[in-house]
């Protein structure tokens, strides 16, 4: 059974492995960035659930409860952290709907597909761990009684292993990671039912900053990435010259 002790003991659990790098490189301000160490990106966290509940009681003087969002945040961000899918028929529905920057704009559909997508993540950054940004969460209401929620977080680990992308099987186009740590920010959005389960929901990050600042992508100022770009070239030239053919062209 779920409660505070099980958060806080996953709050002081350590999940990255070393080495971890004292800056990344940085594409945003053009010089490295700082990385975030476990325990800074510990006390964020625990910092986030401290300032929700404050964001909780503000609403509640306005007549409006969202309680039970501080439970379901906590019992979201344990079982991702623990890997523990044991709570999962208490946050989703089982039909959920999810996309992400890996699944190419199709919808991942049902519990089982939901928990596939999120574990070829950890497949591939077996230390991964998420932390909310504090003040970086917002709630939305629908006069259907559907609440919304965006948060922004950041991911840390090592991607020492194969990223699989959509459908996330052994037929699953795959990124291999080089091993190197990588710190990045992403962004989630949540949609809730009356039952107050997560129906919906999608991921947003740059993935191009990612793979870069892994080294699996060249930097974007260096004359290879912009020969890789330059490439994409040829692929206009066959619809180019398809269309060039009197025959297949259109009236």
């Amino acid at each position: 059974m779920f409660d505070q002790a099980k958060f806080e003991e996953a709050l002081k659990l350590p999940r990255l492995k070393p080495p971890i790098p004292e800056y990344l490189r940085g594409n945003r301000g053009g010089r490295p960035v700082k990385v975030l160490t476990e325990p800074e990106l510990t006390a964020r966290t625990r910092q986030w659930f401290l300032d929700y509940e404050k964001k909780i009681e503000y609403y509640a003087k306005h007549g409006i409860d969202i309680a039970w969002t501080l439970e379901w945040a906590k019992k979201y961000w344990w079982s991702w952290l623990m890997r523990d899918m044991s709570l999962n028929t208490e946050l989703y529905t089982k039909d959920i709907e999810y996309t992400d920057t890996s699944s190419f704009g199709r919808v991942i559909v049902g519990l089982d597909e939901f928990e596939k997508y999120n574990f070829a993540f950890f497949n591939a950054i077996p230390d991964w761990r998420y932390d909310p940004l504090p003040g970086e969460v917002f709630v939305d209401f629908a006069p259907d009684g559907e609440v919304r929620v965006i948060v922004r977080y950041v991911g840390s680990g090592h991607f020492s292993g194969a990223l699989r992308l959509h459908p996330y099987d052994d037929s699953a186009p795959t990124i291999y990671g080089t091993g190197a740590f990588i710190q990045c920010t992403a962004v989630d959005r949540y949609y809730f039912n009356k039952d107050h389960l997560m129906y919906k929901g999608d991921t947003s990050y740059d993935i191009f900053e990612g793979f870069q600042a892994v080294g699996i992508l060249p930097p974007d100022d260096s004359r290879l990435f912009h020969t890789i770009l330059g490439a994409t070239k040829l692929a206009t030239l066959v619809p180019k010259l398809w269309r060039s053919i009197p025959f297949f062209s259109h009236p």
